[in-house]
């Protein structure tokens, strides 16, 4: 008998057609076979059934850390997947740490004491254009999340010439998202407009409040909190057409390759937790504002339509496109960054995978049945 082949068959039947299976095991029982070939046989089906998962992709352990880079709804999917029981579904034992700032995130990712981080391309690339062994794996937010926010009396672009932009830390995304602004309308920094870093946050509304800044530079939640005190939102820079992996999944080379299954698994279960987020209002509020512990529930609601409704991707591959702008982003401060090549950075093998096996138009049915 050729176990090889039986072997294969069987990795492709388990653990999605049992059908398949069974018809094997009976004409195995069919079979003319003596009984020392059939306990040897059995001993392989056994060893392939324990062993087994998605052909081609190995797994060593089902016992991960996955980290959280902020309390923002960019990481809502994974929340929402571990809450809703996904990762256990697929055999996966999680722990989620939250551990503040990408940076730390990634020496975290490095040092092993994590084995995924959520957290946006930058510090991946940066890190990675370094000598990291660390890729992005998936991208759930493929685009800037910004709004420009301003006093009523600006009404254009053009009205913020000899004005002052707020926003985070120098060579923070905020910061480069409005150097890019100013850049499409071809104003000058530090000539035409003022760039003032805040700190980013609340501390960016505070400035615009008491006069030190005139515009800000912020996320929807921001934008929120500047419409109740009387500001409005003048740029939404989703508008602008960017492509940017402003958050996702990042992962060490060398884990994938000992957790290829285990990483699958996970990919599997974080793209329902995006869908079940698309689909269950209710129960991504409730999750939302439990983690985030955000008391404010109109704050919730209106920020989670936002990504919902605007940002969040439901296939979540990561392009050399987005890549690229990241790589831009970072080019004054790392040279290195003006030549390399894009898809160095990027591991689309497990998005891919998922989608072959068609979970993304099965979840997108799932949806649409809600």
């Amino acid at each position: 008998m050729n176990y090889a082949h039986k072997g294969r068959q069987l990795r492709r039947a388990w653990p999605y057609d049992g059908a398949k299976v069974s018809g094997m095991l009976r004409k195995l029982g069919e079979s003319p076979i003596d009984g020392i070939k059939r306990i040897v046989f059995l001993a392989f089906l056994i060893l392939v059934l324990v062993t087994s998962g998605d052909a081609g992709f190995a797994s060593h352990r089902s016992t991960l850390r996955a980290a959280y880079s902020s309390l923002g709804l960019p990481q809502a999917p994974l929340w929402i997947a571990f809450e809703a029981g996904y990762l256990k579904e697929v055999g996966l034992s999680i722990e989620m740490p939250f551990i503040q700032n990408s940076s730390t995130v990634i020496q975290s990712l490095l040092s092993g004491e994590i084995d995924y981080a959520m957290v946006g391309a930058t510090p991946v690339v940066a890190a990675g254009l370094q000598g990291a062994d660390v890729l992005m794996i998936a991208t759930t937010i493929p685009t800037m999340i910004f709004s420009l926010v301003v006093r009523p009396d600006i009404h254009r672009v053009d009205d913020l010439k000899r004005k002052a932009i707020g926003f985070g830390r120098f060579g923070s995304n905020t910061d480069f998202a409005a150097r890019l602004l100013l850049e499409k309308y071809r104003l000058i920094p530090g000539k035409d407009v003022s760039l003032v870093p805040t700190g980013g946050g609340a501390s960016t509304i505070v400035a615009l409040r008491t006069g030190k800044i005139q515009a800000g530079v912020t996320t929807e939640v921001g934008m929120l909190e500047a419409r109740k005190l009387g500001f409005k939102e003048l740029v939404a820079f989703k508008d602008l057409g960017i492509p940017f992996s402003h958050n996702g999944f990042a992962a060490r080379r060398s884990f994938l390759k000992n957790h290829e299954l285990d990483t699958l698994n996970f990919l599997r279960a974080v793209s329902k937790g995006i869908y079940r987020m698309l689909g269950d209002r209710d129960f991504s509020t409730h999750v939302i504002r439990k983690i985030s512990r955000t008391e404010d529930r109109s704050i919730v609601e209106a920020s989670y339509e936002a990504h919902a409704g605007r940002f969040l991707q439901k296939v979540p591959y990561t392009t050399p496109t987005m890549i690229q702008t990241v790589l831009r982003q970072i080019a004054e401060t790392v040279p290195a960054a003006q030549n390399a090549n894009p898809a160095i950075f990027i591991d689309n093998r497990y998005i891919q995978a998922l989608e072959q096996k068609g979970l993304y138009a099965d979840l997108e049915e799932m949806v649409k049945r809600r």
